[in-house]
This record gives C-alpha cells, structure tokens and sequence, in this order.
C-alpha cells in the first residue's frame, strides 16, 4: 500500500494504523474496516480498507460517518474493483485507491491510472447474446468456460464472447472470474443462487407481440404454450409461436393479417431476441418463458403455480 502511494504521489509519506477512530464508531466497523491515517508534507487524510466485499451504497454511509467522526478526508482502498462502481464513485466524487491500478483523490486535486487500464464501455441494457449465454451457463453448470470454449458452444465468433464478458465485467456479475488478461464463466450448482444473481439485469427477450387472424402453425413454441409443455396448465384457445428475428423474412410474418380489438386471435406470434431450446424439442426455455410473459399472465395465480412447479422440475 505505501510503495504503490509513494510512487504515484512521488512524495514520501508516513501511514499508520489508526485504532482511536475505530473505537468511536458503531461496532459494525471494527469487523468490516482497517483504518490508517497518512501524512503528506503536513496534510492528513485516512484510508478506509474494507475486509469483505461491501455493497455500494453500505460504503458511501460508512465512509460519511468515518469522515464526521475523523474530520478527514477519507479514501476508500480496494485490491479490485468492477468497472461500474469505479465509474460511479468518480462521478460521485468519492476518493478510491486500486492497488497497484488506480487513485483517484480529488481532495488533492489527483487522478492517477496506470496506462493499460482496460476501460469498459457503459452498459445501461444488457444485450440479448449476453443474456442467452447466462442461461446456457446456469442450465449447463458451467465450469471454467472460456472464450473459446463459450464461442464454439454459441456458434458466435470469439470477438462477440469478449463483448458479452465485458458486459458481464462492467455490471460485476459474480459468475465472472478474471485472472489477469484471463476470463472465464463457472456457475457451478447453485443454480438458484446464481438465478437470484442474474435476474435482476435480464430483459424481455419479446421483440414484438403479433396477434394474427389465423393460426399459420410455426414449429417452435413460446410464451403461455411453451409454459403449458412444461406443466398441466390448459393453453389459451390459440397457440403461441417463437420467431426469431432472422426468421421473420422466411416466415413474412407482416404479410399476414392482424387481428383489431375483440375480434377472435388465430395465434400469436413472439419475435424474440433469442431462442434456447433446451432439449431439442423447439420450445422456449423455461427461464425465458418467465421472462417473456405478460403482466396479464402473470395476474393468474394459475400460472404462478404452473412457474413454481415448471422451475422446480427443469431448473432447480
């Protein structure tokens, strides 16, 4: 910690360790905090070293609270740090320290980086590809999947995985390991865990919803019909089809007929970001099935019951 600071700042400083302010804070600290105070040509500032990792906005609170009590400017040191956090302190102004990468110390008007910082691109929706290789890492338990590997199982290029880990990176999905230049999926079997992990960025993969006039029998099945394959729920009275966005100009989905306000539905058609199917049975995977319902579905308590029991018997 000082060789890294000494060489940034180019300055020799003294750090200690700095038990006084540990002892007027809630007990909560002492178990999640090392504290030191450093001395800097007559200016004093702390460093605040979290144990374990500690959410976001626990860090911002705790860090006030150091600073009240102390009267010092405070920086937060970690020995990594995800992309998105790193870019949200620094707009929030909040001083970090990365060892042996990054300082970032407003309070002395600095920031230092070093020159290979890889920087990730802003991710606010989380791309399709990236959300079909979270399913088919938590359907398939994957272990240690790297690029190669993850690219040869998708049938994409090896420059399209990179972008989905970036992602991945830049949103700090925990399922991620990076040593060095090297990033690799593992799951393992906490499935559920990793589902609890995951949900929370997962988009609808529903394109487009078509209504037609007539049932024009496409193989694939999705939404409520796929989700009546995997339970005993009844199907509405009109089938629900998958199509992917590659397949709408062999299907010439436009070319047909739309239904209008009550008039009877003949099927209904899902355009979907992607399609996984798990057994070869062309119909949607469960995960996505959840996704892809409708608030109307989701008021039936029938079909929560169905989901609960479609989970339990294919994912969990």
């Amino acid at each position: 910690m000082k060789d890294y600071i000494e060489k940034c700042l180019r300055r020799p400083i003294i750090i200690e360790k700095n038990v006084k302010i540990l002892k007027l804070l809630p007990l909560k600290f002492k178990g999640m905090y090392d504290l030191f105070t450093v001395q800097q040509d007559g200016v004093e500032w702390m460093i605040v070293r979290p144990k374990d990792e500690v959410r976001l906005n626990t860090l911002r609170y705790d860090r006030n609270q150091i600073e009240k009590v102390s009267g010092l400017n405070c920086a937060l040191y970690f020995t990594k740090l995800n992309q998105y956090t790193k870019d949200t302190m620094q707009n929030e102004g909040i001083p970090f320290i990365i060892e042996q990468k990054q300082m970032f110390l407003p309070f002395l008007g600095m920031l230092l980086s070093e020159k290979n910082d890889r920087r990730l691109a802003p991710i606010h929706t989380i791309s399709f590809l990236t959300q079909k290789l979270l399913l088919c890492a938590l359907y398939e338990k994957w272990n240690g999947m790297n690029v190669t590997k993850i690219a040869d199982r998708l049938g994409v290029s090896k420059m399209s995985v990179s972008r989905c880990l970036d992602e991945m990176e830049y949103l700090d999905v925990d399922i991620l390991d990076i040593s060095g230049k090297t990033r690799k999926v593992s799951v393992g079997n906490e499935t559920r865990r990793v589902w609890e992990i995951i949900n929370p960025i997962m988009r609808n993969p529903v394109i487009t919803r078509f209504q037609l006039a007539e049932d024009i029998c496409l193989k694939k099945k999705a939404g409520i019909s796929a989700l009546c394959e995997y339970s005993l729920l009844s199907d509405n009275p009109y089938p629900t089809y998958a199509i992917t966005k590659k397949e709408l100009n062999d299907v010439q989905i436009k070319s047909f007929r739309q239904v209008f306000g009550v008039e009877e539905i003949g099927c209904e058609v899902l355009e979907l970001g992607y399609f996984l199917d798990l057994h070869g049975k062309e119909i949607q995977d469960p995960l996505s099935v959840l996704l892809s319902l409708s608030e109307e579905d989701m008021e039936d308590e029938r079909v929560q019951i169905c989901i609960d029991e479609m989970l339990e018997d294919y994912v969990w």
